[in-house]
């Protein structure tokens, strides 16, 4: 039976800080790490600037691409914040003051609630609320332009801390996250030069094809006699039912490599 295919994710990290380097950005990674523990394929990470436009087409780019699209940034009360009316524009809603945000806001606030603070409680006339500790996560489904199938979209914080904690808060919340069967890993590790081993990478990609993903990672070690080792690690990834195809990878290129070629992994400098 063949596997089927896992669902698909985009990221959109938005912030003039991000492009100018003020900031680095932390949540991509996070998110990538995360994604690939539930079986989730991370399709596009993209960063946009705090513009509309360029908001508003970047997501409509992701959510024509990917299952799921998480935005980071920009939800905030300044200038700067206009992550809920990008998406607004770009996905022809308007924006409405969420019942449940606004008195979240005045508990919270109390007398010296600002007309900008609860300017945060304004969201895409649609958006659901999901997480359950503090502050909720805001989820907007969509219909995508040329497939029936939705895309649902993830309105998240761009502050580091707090992006990981709404990611968790999704990911414990029963049927949120879509599932896939996971990854299965396999190893190989040779000092062979990355661009010997190329042409053989390239002819088990054309021979098992679909599924496998290979990635090659160059590597120094620093050996007992204090002179440097050069190590490249192999690795061959497929889905868990595919387990089989990304082991036999391994094994025609260990056997195609030879004894001599192989060695242990290497311990980082």
């Amino acid at each position: 039976m063949p596997t089927l295919a896992p669902p698909t994710a985009g990221l959109l990290l938005i912030g003039d800080e991000l492009l100018s380097g003020k900031i680095r950005d932390e949540n991509g990674h996070h998110l990538a790490k995360t994604l690939r523990r539930l079986g989730i394929t991370f399709v596009e990470m993209a960063m946009v600037g705090d513009q509309e436009a360029a908001i508003g087409a970047a997501l409509l780019r992701l959510c024509a691409s990917a299952d799921l699209v998480f935005t980071s940034g920009g939800v905030g009360p300044t200038h700067d914040d206009i992550t809920m009316a990008s998406i607004a524009t770009a996905t022809g809603r308007t924006l409405q003051q969420h019942p449940e945000m606004a008195a979240s806001l005045r508990k919270h606030y109390g007398d010296d609630l600002t007309e900008a603070a609860l300017s945060m409680a304004d969201v895409p006339d649609g958006v659901v609320l999901r997480g359950s500790r503090g502050w909720p996560v805001l989820r907007l489904d969509l219909d995508r332009p040329t497939d029936p199938a939705s895309a649902r979209i993830y309105i998240l914080p761009g502050v580091p801390s707090l992006f990981r904690s709404k990611l968790e808060q999704l990911e414990a919340t029963d049927g949120e996250l879509p599932r896939g069967e996971g990854w299965h890993l396999a190893l190989l590790h040779t000092t062979l030069d990355e661009s010997k081993l190329a042409p053989h990478l390239d002819a088990l990609l054309a021979k098992f094809g679909g599924p496998l993903e290979i990635g090659s990672y160059p590597r120094w070690a620093r050996a007992e006699d204090g002179s440097v080792d050069y190590h490249v690690r192999i690795t061959f990834e497929a889905p868990a039912g595919d387990a089989s195809i990304a082991d036999a990878a391994r094994d025609e290129l260990a056997m195609t490599l030879g004894p001599e070629a192989l060695c242990e992994a290497a311990s980082p400098l």
